[in-house]
């Protein structure tokens, strides 16, 4: 165990290091840039890679630790180090360590039953979802939140990794800091995929029951996070729903209350990915009516995932507040961009696909993002590569593709 502790907290330096660099902080000042629309090239994150086709066959990555939960630790910090050393980007190396608030009874209370098909080394895995949803009468089974703050196990959480890191890092607990409904997402694994969509034309009274129960239990639940004081400063936060960073000077509000902060003061944002072929009328009546309840009581908002918005921003420009739109790789950009009504952050999704192909094609990847800034016609735009499924084994991949990236959007 002693020798476990050594290595993490060997590890824990390495990174405090990283963190202290001046370049971090260039980092957050160019997010901040971006997320207020100001003048700033577009900036470039990479996340959801499959570690675990390589970590156990690189030194760098390979953890060695015998006690589980130093060897999460540990991996962790490998994967920070590495990302730093080798993946050009714009991730922010962080000298704290966040604890996640234990917090209880904020859920749905209503589980999924499914199948699961693994797919290799990949955390990515194939699904099947057997419907608990199927009738009117099932929809009180979606509880309404009862939220509590469980004190001891934070505690508990906060002393281990305090006693762990702290000679490196600074070690803090942190309550939520973005609210993303992804409503749909739950959804279609209650009822299943092809049920509901269905459930569109021939059942939609049963469609809306449960998006007015799924909104209301989201509503209550933002609102105990904010009675029982348990929201805590939006920053930093490498991902604001699907896209990136967080870092702005628009929030917290001004005049905000340090010691009681509300929603307002934070990111929000939604995303109905299964509404990809879903017309706009649709996706206005059976999502977005529902996500704007949420994201009105939000200071800025992210809307979307891998659905295609290039014929739904003239919907989408009814968001409060929407600051960053995601430019999915079925979006039509140039659509997107002559559509939209007002200036947005396009938070370009390349294709992973090109990661997973029998070879990788850099002078593809560097197309791409190239006709992707040309068709953006002047929005101010980020770029996350993620979903990225496999790429055969071959980290190097990664590593080009983010050196291909960076040197574009660094010209």
């Amino acid at each position: 165990m002693s020798d476990d502790r050594d290595v993490v907290k060997k590890l824990a330096a390495e990174v405090a290091e990283m963190a202290a660099q001046p370049i971090q902080q260039e980092k957050r000042e160019g997010w901040k840039r971006l997320n207020s629309l100001q003048a700033q090239r577009p900036m470039l994150w990479i996340t959801e890679i499959p570690w675990g086709e390589f970590e156990g066959t690189m030194d760098e990555l390979r953890c060695v630790c015998a006690d589980d939960r130093l060897r999460a630790v540990e991996s962790r910090l490998r994967r920070t180090l590495f990302t730093a050393r080798h993946l050009p980007c714009d991730e922010v190396i962080d000298s704290t360590w966040w604890v996640p608030k234990v917090i209880h009874g904020a859920g749905y209370g209503l589980s999924v039953q499914e199948q699961q098909l693994p797919q290799g080394g990949s955390y990515v895995y194939s699904h099947h979802y057997e419907p608990v949803l199927q009738d009117l009468d099932d929809i009180e089974k979606i509880r309404m939140p009862e939220v509590w703050f469980d004190a001891e196990a934070t505690h508990e959480q906060i002393r281990f990794y305090t006693d762990l890191l702290s000679d490196s890092l600074h070690v803090r607990a942190c309550g939520p800091r973005q609210h993303f409904f992804n409503a749909w997402d739950q959804l279609v694994r209650w009822t299943g995929v092809q049920q509901a969509l269905l459930d569109l034309a021939v059942r939609p009274d049963f469609i809306h029951a449960i998006m007015r129960r799924m909104t209301d239990s989201f509503l209550a639940r933002m609102t105990q996070y904010e009675q029982l004081n348990l929201l805590d400063y939006p920053h930093p936060l490498n991902r604001v729903g699907s896209g990136a960073a967080s870092f702005t000077d628009e929030l917290p509000q001004p005049g905000y209350d340090p010691e009681h902060i509300t929603t307002m003061d934070q990111w929000g944002g939604a995303t109905p990915q299964i509404f990809s072929e879903v017309s706009p009328a649709m996706h206005e009546e059976f999502a977005l009516q529902y996500e704007i309840q949420v994201m009105e009581r939000c200071g800025l908002n992210y809307y979307g995932c891998c659905e295609p918005v290039h014929a739904k921003m003239h919907i989408l420009a009814t968001v409060p507040r929407l600051r960053k739109i995601s430019i999915s790789p079925w979006c039509d950009v140039a659509k997107a961009a002559a559509n939209a009504h007002q200036a947005y952050v396009f938070s370009h999704k390349p294709s992973p696909a090109l990661l997973a192909e029998e070879r990788f094609d850099a002078g593809r990847a560097e197309a791409d993002i190239r006709d992707r800034l040309a068709q953006s016609q002047g929005m101010q735009c980020e770029f996350i590569m993620k979903d990225i499924s496999t790429v055969r084994g071959d980290v190097e991949r990664v590593i080009a593709w983010c050196e291909t990236a960076y040197r574009v959007l660094t010209e």
